[in-house]
């Protein structure tokens, strides 16, 4: 079985629904519930019933029994493909609001991985970094800077300013990082938008001090530092 078949064979199983006499069955043990059919004598035939929370199971099971070893795979290994379905899982349960953040923490995830990837591993690595931070940068420019809480944008902020930490450890060691232009574009963005909104707001004078410092940040493109002068302040 190739890559391509096993990450088929993965979704698969988080495509699986329960039985509805599985899930009777569960919520009686449970919660006490009258049950919805008979579940004795269990016959054979039955066995069908629990085939999904079987598939589940085994998946648990796997997920538990490699955790170990998956959670340090890196692009380019074989037992990424779990780790990049565990992501695209964990995605799925991300709210709106914190989709941003968590492609940025899968970024510094990757930058984190080119530390120790070797020659052959470090283009898909590379390759799921950039992927990461587009994903973080289509989100984020989504984002209305005026409306949204100092907490989410505190988040972004922090997730940034780490992401440029590893930025500069990553290229101390020689690897060309590039791709990021699109999130400076969407950091543009959010500093931009909120520099309006306050512009068009009354300010005590040290409110407007810290406009004006913000302005200064952003006129010399230090966006994700207009922010966090921002945020400082408040």
């Amino acid at each position: 079985m190739n890559e391509k078949q096993l990450i088929g064979k993965l979704r698969e199983l988080r495509q699986v629904k329960p039985n509805k006499n599985w899930v009777s069955f569960t919520r009686t043990r449970i919660l006490g519930e009258e049950p919805q059919f008979t579940l004795f004598p269990l016959k054979l035939a039955n066995f069908q019933y629990f085939k999904p929370a079987f598939a589940g199971l085994i998946v648990v099971c796997l997920a538990f029994g490699l955790f170990g070893v998956v959670k340090n795979s890196i692009p380019g290994d074989f037992l990424y493909i779990v780790r990049k379905v565990a992501h695209e899982g964990e995605a799925f349960l991300v709210s709106k609001e914190g989709k941003t953040v968590f492609q940025l923490k899968l970024a510094n995830d990757r930058l984190e991985d080119l530390a120790n990837a070797s020659a052959k591993n470090l283009a898909p690595t590379l390759s799921e970094f950039k992927a990461n931070i587009s994903e973080a940068a289509r989100n984020m420019a989504q984002i209305d800077a005026a409306t949204s809480s100092q907490a989410a944008i505190k988040k972004i902020v922090e997730e940034t300013r780490k992401l440029e930490e590893n930025k500069k450890k990553i290229e101390s060691l020689g690897v060309i990082l590039d791709g990021t232009e699109e999130l400076e574009g969407a950091l543009k963005k959010i500093a931009g938008d909120l520099i309006q909104d306050l512009e068009t707001r009354t300010l005590t004078e040290e409110k407007q001090e810290t406009l004006n410092k913000m302005k200064e940040l952003f006129e010399e493109g230090k966006y994700s530092e207009s922010l966090e002068f921002y945020l400082i302040n408040q």
